[in-house]
């Protein structure tokens, strides 16, 4: 809720609370993807839908605040960042699992969540205000929701299938870019970078659009590295 942010009230980026916040979350991490993989697939099932709906209701509940405290809803806070389309990714994933939504939270999900809880956004809040403890805690669930998949074996990344985020990359990037320029917003980042993230620095070298082809080639770097583990496992298979 940056619309109604209060002035200098809030944490330092990579301050003592935020690294403790991320070494909270790195833990309660851990400790999901342990539990989850001692359960029996039916149990499995039940965790992750309900760590899927654990997450819907979250978001639910920050815009019923957002709605009801505010005379006009501000519509930087709809849900169409990419960790907010990975809350509905991550429920039909739940329910339904294919290997686009699988891919797609991988590749996509992870690193993004990774991203916005290094350089988080919502530094002018308190550490203990709701919005910030609501994002913190849903972008460490994010990353736990799909490593929970990973480390039991249920989701299994393939470099050959990159082109699956590639392709929903395609299809949802242009349209909000250009609903950005029309509602003076910054969903994705793709019009603007975040305070203390590398596109800033990509901003300051190639300009503004100009830093979209280092943001693509930086996702790219991302990609190799990620996959990279797998695509040694597949190497040394062959």
């Amino acid at each position: 809720m940056e619309d109604v942010k209060p002035p200098e009230s809030g944490f330092k980026l990579f301050g003592f609370e935020h690294l403790m916040f991320l070494a909270s979350i790195a833990i309660g991490i851990a400790v999901m993807c342990l539990a989850y993989k001692r359960l029996d697939p039916k149990k499995q099932s039940i965790m992750i839908k309900a760590t899927a709906l654990l997450i819907l209701l979250l978001e639910a509940v920050k815009q019923g605040i957002i709605f009801f405290s505010l005379p006009v809803y501000p519509v930087t806070q709809l849900p169409l960042h990419l960790c907010g389309l990975s809350i509905f990714i991550e429920a039909i994933h739940a329910f339904h699992p294919t290997k686009t939504t699988g891919e797609i939270l991988y590749s996509l999900g992870v690193p993004g969540a990774v991203a916005a809880l290094l350089f988080c956004n919502w530094t002018m809040y308190p550490i203990a205000n709701f919005n910030c403890l609501q994002s913190f805690i849903i972008h460490g669930l994010h990353i736990g929701f799909t490593l929970m998949l990973l480390f039991s074996g249920q989701i299994r990344p393939s470099f050959k299938n990159i082109w699956r985020p590639a392709l929903f990359l395609l299809v949802v990037v242009p349209p909000i870019y250009f609903l950005n320029k029309a509602l003076n917003t910054n969903f994705f980042f793709v019009n603007a970078g975040s305070e203390g993230s590398p596109l800033e620095i990509l901003i300051d070298l190639m300009g503004n659009p100009g830093f979209l082809a280092g943001f693509a080639g930086l996702l790219f770097v991302v990609w190799v590295l990620i996959y990279l583990p797998f695509i040694i496992t597949d190497l040394r298979r062959r």
